[in-house]
């Protein structure tokens, strides 16, 4: 009777410890579902949408990244593979070691589950050498001349606690890892389409300095960040575990800039930068967005080779300039006319032919032999003179590029084509033209993307609504010359558009162009021979191409901006006419996100078979806004 008592009491007891053990179970179901879906769960594993189609999955796209087989689309599957590798008595050290952050967020999350002490001697050595103390996000200006670098770069530093030297600390920088007999146009095509593999690397940061101020002649602004010292530690942790995955690089949207925000994020619940970034991630904008946060302490600006050369030469006379060069570039060192300078003089004129042996040896790839000893040569006769600092220091840009117009632009406006009034409304995705508010961009550089006209022509008694002009692109660097520095002035401009308001089609064009650009008191003048392709139009029913003299003046300024230009196209094949276009612009800002524009035109047309002449002036008054 006994036993027969205690084997109903010992099936009770197991009854309910079955069914507390069920009812736990369920709990710890819901839980993991939750924390599945915490933001900080699809941070760190890089669960981003974006695209006009977004879809619900990582954006890792290297399988090794994931613990489970479903990982990359399913943040439950992989949480659930996370804490069987991190927890119990089965738990995997490799595992933990590979990923520092999510076993971090986990232990946080779930402190009643038992967890082993990492033992981790490869990620503690590799910490101990980064040895992190605060952030800073780096952004050098805009390169027009490299398409990876068209709308500036963005990488972050690790600032060090033991250093006390900047350029010895570590940066983190993400990047396609492009082939490199890829020509530009490949380079475009794949960046544009995913077809290169985007790669965190950990340089040191002399290495990228070299690269961006030196090498690529671009400024740059450095954002120390406002972290706290956990956010800092998750930073760290995090990039240990994404260093050695790879991610589709997407030149628009999944690009160096959003990949850093992504990073931000996963270190922080505070922060969720990417979600204001869907279909594209220009790294101004990411910037601005960071300072908007209230993410950044202060800032300081690193100006380029290049700007300091030409701060040089500002302070300099025509004739010691010219020594300077002299000084590099003749296989003989002129002793005699350096002698007859002042010491201080002469410490200018050094100081600004040591620079432009640097240029000349990294940047331009001179194959002068005498180069190599003539720059040692250059920094021991500097060494010999009293002055130390002989030029003031470089000053700070008035307006950061982060404190530009935003990248979007609208345009509403009305005017007259010569022939019918017409009212526009214009749509530009990215990014700058000569006209647009100068504070924060670069004097000369244009770059516009899917920049579209959708016109309301008034034709008598009847209107007509469509589409006038479509700028798939349109490049320009106008770069001013001088004696040390002498770049290659060029644009490039593809689209659609009207020839004329009443016209029946849409005429496809390609438009390039180069030239020089001078300083005349103070403004932009340039001298382009330009061609221009042209398919399908009404009033030649074919193809044509012509050819010819551009020569434009661009005036820049803080409050307003002008710009004049004439275009004097020749018949190279199927043209058959003369032309010439005139146009100026002036363009008024009202604030840093609002403008009023102003252009007007002379267009000058003879058919050379009819030889029928036309002569049109348009003019047009737009209100712009940036967003």
């Amino acid at each position: 009777m006994h036993r027969f008592c205690l084997c109903i009491l010992l099936s009770v007891i197991t009854l309910i410890s079955s069914n507390a053990q069920a009812n736990n179970q369920g709990l710890k179901d819901q839980t993991i579902l939750a924390l599945s879906k915490d933001k900080q769960w699809l941070d760190l594993l890089h669960f981003h949408s974006v695209g006009f189609i977004p879809k619900f999955e990582s954006q890792v796209d290297d399988l090794g990244f994931f613990l489970s087989q479903e990982g990359k689309y399913s943040p439950e599957a992989e949480l659930r593979a996370s804490l069987s590798a991190f927890t119990g008595p089965s738990a995997d050290q490799a595992a933990i070691c590979k990923y520092p952050a999510r076993f971090y967020w986990i232990k946080a999350q779930l402190p009643e589950l038992t967890y082993p002490d990492p033992q981790c001697a490869d990620y503690d050595e590799w910490y101990e050498k980064i040895d992190p103390h605060s952030l800073t996000l780096s952004f050098p200006a805009a390169y027009l001349n490299s398409p990876s670098s068209m709308f500036g770069h963005t990488f972050i530093r690790i600032d060090r606690a033991s250093g006390s030297n900047a350029l010895l600390d570590y940066s983190i920088n993400f990047a396609a890892n492009a082939n490199q007999n890829d020509n530009e146009l490949v380079f475009t095509y794949k960046g544009l389409s995913g077809g290169y593999p985007g790669v965190f690397t950990i340089l040191p940061y002399y290495e990228k300095v070299r690269e961006y101020s030196y090498l690529e002649s671009r400024d740059v602004w450095e954002y120390s960040l406002d972290l706290t010292p956990e956010e800092i530690n998750q930073f760290v942790r995090h990039i240990w575990e994404i260093k050695d995955v790879h991610f589709d690089y997407y030149f628009l949207d999944e690009n160096c800039s959003y990949q850093l925000l992504t990073l931000l994020d996963a270190s922080s619940d505070r922060f969720n930068f990417v979600e204001s970034f869907k279909l594209s991630a220009i790294p101004s904008d990411t910037v601005r967005a960071v300072v908007d946060a209230k993410a950044v302490k202060s800032t300081r600006f690193r100006p380029s080779t290049l700007s300091t050369m030409e701060q040089m030469i500002e302070n300099l006379d025509e004739q010691s300039v010219k020594l300077a060069k002299q000084l590099v570039e003749h296989v003989t060192f002129p002793q005699e006319p350096l002698r007859k300078l002042t010491t201080e003089e002469q410490a200018k004129v050094l100081d600004l032919a040591y620079q432009y042996a640097r240029y000349l040896s990294v940047r331009k790839k001179s194959d002068l032999p005498h180069l190599g000893k003539r720059t040692i040569g250059l920094l021991s006769q500097r060494s010999k003179l009293e002055e130390t600092k002989v030029f003031p220091d470089y000053p700070s840009p008035k307006y950061r590029d982060d404190q530009g117009h935003d990248s979007g632009r609208v345009m509403l406006g009305g005017g007259y084509d010569g022939a019918n009034h017409f009212q526009q409304f214009e749509l530009r995705a990215a990014y700058h033209d000569h006209l647009d508010a100068l504070p924060g961009f670069i004097k000369g550089a244009q770059l516009e993307m899917l920049n579209a006209k959708i016109r309301r022509t008034d034709l008598g008694n009847d209107a007509t609504v469509r589409l006038h002009e479509l700028k798939l692109i349109d490049i320009a660097s106008y770069t001013i010359r001088n004696d040390l520095i002498t770049p290659i002035s060029w644009h490039v401009a593809t689209g659609f558009y009207r020839p004329k308001s009443n016209a029946n089609e849409l005429s496809s064009f390609l438009s390039a162009g180069g030239g020089l650009t001078y300083d005349l008191l103070g403004q932009r003048v340039y001298f382009l021979a330009d061609g221009e392709l042209n398919l399908d139009n009404d009033i030649h029913k074919g193809h044509w191409f012509a050819a010819g003299p551009r020569i434009g003046l661009i005036s820049q300024h803080e409050k307003w901006n002008l710009k004049l230009e004439a275009y004097r196209p020749f018949d190279i094949l199927g043209a058959n006419f003369d032309r010439l276009d005139v146009e100026l612009g002036l363009s008024v800002n009202l604030s840093a996100q609002w403008q009023l524009r102003a252009k007007t035109a002379y267009h000058s047309f003879e058919l050379e078979q009819t030889r029928t002449q036309a002569y049109q002036h348009s003019s047009s008054f737009s209100l712009v806004h940036y967003f």
